[in-house]
């Protein structure tokens, strides 16, 4: 798991100076990932301390907004992960869509003053958890099957077999 939080970490530090017009829900893909590998107690701990990061890293809101939104969020969602299977490349990027549409819908909620608008809603309810799912699948699924994919050592069977053909 330290691979995928200093990923999103990382996202979370520099994300809005390399895309500054995008507002990317930083440790959705690590909180999602989470759920698929830990327990409910672990996965509570881990939303509250990814919120608390946030909460630091923000001066918008009130200070502990993201911690309550992402534990409350990973109440909903955390029995739902029984619906996706960590091997599949998809299943990283569709979880990390349907957090960051609880997300968002909780963080709505939350602030109580925000008025319904259909911008709103195309914008905050679709084009943005497609942004996540988007970003789950690019700086996280991809990078991590690399990852796995480098452990296994078939990359060095796979380089043995090409120095063996060169040289017959």
């Amino acid at each position: 798991m330290l691979i995928p939080f200093c990923l999103a970490l990382f996202s979370a530090l520099f994300g809005t100076i390399l895309l500054p017009s995008l507002r990317l829900i930083a440790f959705a893909p690590f909180l999602s990932l989470a759920y698929m590998r830990t327990s409910l107690l672990t996965s509570l701990w881990l939303a509250f301390l990814s919120g608390l990061i946030i909460d630091l890293l923000s001066a918008e809101l009130r200070f502990g907004t993201y911690a309550l939104n992402y534990s409350l969020t990973t109440l909903i969602l955390y029995n739902q992960k029984r619906h996706f299977f960590e091997d599949k490349p998809l299943s990283l990027p569709l979880f990390t869509l349907f957090f960051s549409l609880i997300s968002t819908l909780l963080q709505l909620i939350l602030l109580k003053e925000v008025v319904f608008t259909w911008k709103l809603a195309l914008t905050d309810l679709c084009v943005m958890p497609l942004c996540d799912a988007l970003y789950a699948l690019f700086w996280f699924t991809i990078p991590l099957k690399i990852v796995a994919y480098l452990k296994k050592g078939t990359w060095r069977r796979f380089l043995r077999k090409e120095t063996e053909e060169q040289e017959e």
